[in-house]
C-alpha cells in the first residue's frame, strides 16, 4: 500500500516512472489484502458446501447459527468424515492446526461471532498512537515553521547567511556515508545530508534490507545510492584529463566506530585525513580521531535524521518532498514510530514537520508498512523490536489492550525460540504505555505471529488476564507452551496457556479487534480490576507485577542499542520477576 500523499501546493516531480511505481504498488496492496481473506473464503466455501450436503441428506446443519454458550462454540458430535476425531488434541509442541480438520467447525464459530460483534461507539476504539500524538502536538508549531521556511527560501535570514559562508562550504562535493550492517537512518541521513551540502549519498553495501528499499521506492520514490566503492575517488582514485588522481573528502553519517566503517575507507591508510565531518546521535568512540579539525555534529536524538532535518531548518532550506519523506521514514524506522525509550520530542518534532513538507498524511500506515517490509531481518531485530515494530492500542469499555503484529515468511519457530523474551516485553510494554502513570498503562498486551505463507498466525499469551481475555476471545482453539522448558509467567497462567492457535485468523483490523471487543462489551471480568479504576491498587497489584514494576523503574532493566543498531534489554531482572524464578537467564545469555 503506498502512503497517503497529497501533492497539491508542493514542488513533488511527477514521471511515468513515479506512477508506474504507485500502480505496482497498489496492485501488490491489492493482491496481499486477498490472499489474507482467501482463507476465510475457503472456510465459508467449505461450511456452506457442508450445510448443503447435510440438508440433501436430511440431517441437520453441521454448525448452529446460534452458540450454546457464549464462551464454548458448539462441536459436532459426529466427524465429517470416518478418519477425523471429533475433539481437537491440544498439542505437545507449537504448530498451525489448519489443516486439522476437527478444528474447522471452531474457527467457522469464531469468525462467525466476529462477524456479530457490534463496532466500537463511544469512547471505545483505537487509541492514538506516539505518531498521532505528536502530530496533534507539534500542529501549530509545524505550521509556523512550514510557512517561515517557505517564505526564507527567497529572502533567508542571518542564519542562513553564516551557515552557508562558514559551514557548508567545509562538507561540500563530500562523500556522505553510513554504516555496514545497513539501517534506513544511514542511509537516509545521507541522502538529506549529500542534498543539503551538495555532496553525494553513498550506501556502504551492496544489499539493502527490505525496509529501506520500501522506504525509497514506495514511499521517497527515489533510487538507491550509488556502492561506495563504486565511487570514483571514494575507495580509488578519480583520474581527470591530465591523468592527476583525485579523492573525496569524506563525512561520516551515522556512525564513528572504526569497525563499523566501509572496509575499504577503515583499511584507507589516508582515512584520518580525508575525514572532515561526522553527523551522529551515537556516543563518540574513544578511538574515533582524525589528522584535523572537522566539522561534527553529534546529539543525543533518537535518529540522525533528525538531526539533518535541524540542518535544513538553521539553513532556511525546504527540502524535496522526497527527501523530507525518506528522513522521516529513518526516524520512524530507529524510534520503532516514536515508541523507543531513545525517542525525544526533537524527533517528535522533525517527524511532524517532514510529514508536513513530505505530504503524507499518515506516518503511522507507513511506519508499519515499512516494518513489514523488513520480514526477512525480523528475527534479527530482537525481542524488544519484534514487540513494539506493529504495535497499535485499543480500548472497549474502559479496558486498554494492545495488539502487536509480527509478519514472518515461515520463520515461526525461529521467532519462538525468543518466547520467553518475547513475554517479558510484552509485560514491560503494558507498563511503560503509561509513562509513569498506571492509570495510562494497558491492561492486556498479545503479540500475533502471522505467517503470511501459510496465511494463519499463534498468539503470544503473556499473562493470566491474557489468557482469561484469550480463551473467551478464540473458544474452543488448542492452547500449548510457547517454549519447550520455559516457566509460567506468573502464579494465575501455566506454561501450557502461552500460546494460542488461532488458525486462519490473520487480520488485526478485522479479526483480532473484533474478537477482544466482543468479549470486552458483554462485561468481561477477571481476577483484577481496570487498570484505570479506582479499584487497582497497590495491594490488588501482586508481589509479582510490583517486582516487575520495580525492575522498570530502578534501571535493572534498561534499553540499549548495539553495534547493529539493535536494541537489547537487560531482562534478568524482570525474567526473574515475570517467571518467579531468581536464576531464570534469557537464552542470549546462555548461549552467548
Amino acid at each position: 500500500m503506498a502512503p497517503k500523499v497529497h501533492k497539491r501546493g508542493l514542488r513533488q516531480r511527477s514521471s511515468p516512472k513515479i506512477d508506474s511505481i504507485e500502480a505496482e504498488a497498489a496492485s501488490r496492496a491489492t493482491e496481499a489484502w486477498k490472499k489474507a481473506f482467501d482463507v476465510v473464503k475457503i472456510i465459508k466455501a467449505v461450511n456452506s458446501f457442508s450445510l448443503k450436503k447435510k440438508d440433501n441428506e436430511g440431517a441437520a446443519p453441521a454448525t448452529p447459527t446460534t452458540p450454546a454458550t457464549p464462551e464454548t462454540p458448539e462441536t459436532p458430535t459426529t466427524p465429517a468424515t470416518p478418519e477425523t476425531p471429533t475433539t481437537p488434541a491440544t498439542p505437545t509442541t507449537p504448530g498451525f492446526t489448519f489443516a486439522n480438520r476437527s478444528h474447522w467447525p471452531i474457527f467457522r464459530q469464531i469468525l462467525h461471532d466476529i462477524g456479530k460483534a457490534p463496532p466500537n461507539t463511544g469512547g471505545n476504539g483505537e487509541l492514538e498512537s506516539e505518531t498521532d500524538v505528536a502530530l496533534a502536538s507539534f500542529h501549530d508549531l509545524v505550521q509556523r515553521v512550514h510557512d517561515t521556511l517557505v517564505a526564507r527560501v527567497d529572502t533567508p535570514q542571518e542564519e542562513a547567511f553564516l551557515e552557508d559562508t562558514f559551514v557548508t562550504p567545509e562538507l561540500r562535493g563530500c562523500i556522505f556515508v553510513g554504516h555496514t550492517a545497513t539501517d534506513l537512518d544511514s542511509i537516509a541521513g545521507a541522502i538529506g545530508a549529500a542534498a543539503l551540502f551538495g555532496g553525494i549519498a553513498a550506501k556502504s553495501e551492496a544489499e539493502l534490507n527490505g525496509e529501506i528499499t520500501y522506504a525509497l521506492r514506495e514511499v521517497a520514490q527515489m533510487d538507491e545510492p550509488p556502492l561506495y566503492d563504486d565511487i570514483p575517488g571514494a575507495s580509488k582514485p578519480e583520474v581527470d584529463e591530465s591523468g592527476a588522481e583525485k579523492w573525496h573528502w569524506i563525512c561520516l553519517v551515522d556512525h564513528n566506530e572504526e569497525k563499523q566503517m566501509v572496509e575499504s575507507l577503515r583499511n584507507d591508510k589516508t582515512r584520518r585525513k580525508r575525514i572532515v565531518g561526522l553527523i551522529d546521535h551515537h556516543c563518540v568512540a574513544s578511538s574515533f580521531s582524525t589528522d584535523g579539525p572537522l566539522m561534527i555534529d553529534v546529539r543525543p536524538w533518537g535518529s540522525m535524521s533528525s538531526i539533518v532535518a535541524h540542518m535544513y531548518v538553521r539553513n532556511n532550506l525546504l527540502m524535496e518532498p522526497s527527501v523530507a519523506r525518506v528522513l522521516m521514514c529513518a526516524i520512524l524506522s530507529d524510534t520503532l514510530n516514536l515508541q523507543s525509550v531513545t525517542t525525544t520530542n526533537a524527533d517528535r518534532f522533525a517527524v511532524a514537520l517532514l510529514a508536513k513538507v513530505g505530504g503524507v498524511e499518515d506516518p503511522d500506515e507507513v511506519a508499519r508498512l515499512m516494518f513489514r517490509a523488513k520480514t526477512n531481518w525480523v528475527v534479527g531485530l530482537g525481542p524488544y523490536a519484534m514487540v513494539r515494530g506493529d504495535q497499535k492500542d485499543f480500548t472497549v469499555e474502559d479496558w486498554k489492550f494492545g495488539i502487536a503484529v509480527l509478519e514472518v515468511a515461515g520463520m515461526v519457530d525461529q521467532v519462538l525460540a525468543v518466547a520467553d523474551e518475547l513475554i517479558l516485553e510484552l509485560r514491560a510494554l503494558k507498563v511503560e504505555k503509561g509513562g509513569g502513570d498506571r492509570k495510562k498503562e494497558l491492561d492486556f498486551a498479545f503479540l500475533f505471529i502471522v505467517n503470511v505463507v501459510k496465511q494463519c498466525s499463534v498468539l503470544l499469551v503473556c499473562g493470566g488476564r491474557e489468557y482469561a481475555l484469550a480463551q473467551k476471545a478464540f473458544p474452543g482453539v488448542p492452547f500449548a507452551t510457547a517454549k519447550a522448558g520455559m516457566p509460567a509467567p506468573g502464579n494465575t497462567i501455566s506454561a501450557d496457556q502461552t500460546l494460542c492457535d488461532v488458525g486462519p485468523l490473520v487480520s488485526r483490523k478485522a479479526q483480532f479487534v473484533p474478537a477482544f471487543s466482543r468479549v470486552l462489551n458483554e462485561g468481561f471480568t477477571c481476577g483484577k480490576p481496570r487498570v484505570s479504576s479506582d479499584e487497582y491498587t497497590d495491594e490488588v497489584e501482586g508481589d509479582l507485577d510490583r517486582s516487575l514494576r520495580r525492575a522498570l523503574t530502578e534501571g535493572t532493566a534498561d534499553v540499549t542499542l548495539d553495534e547493529s543498531q539493535n536494541y537489547h534489554r537487560d531482562c534478568g531482572a524482570l525474567g526473574q520477576a515475570v517467571f518467579d524464578d531468581p536464576d531464570w537467564q534469557p537464552t542470549s545469555a546462555l548461549n552467548p
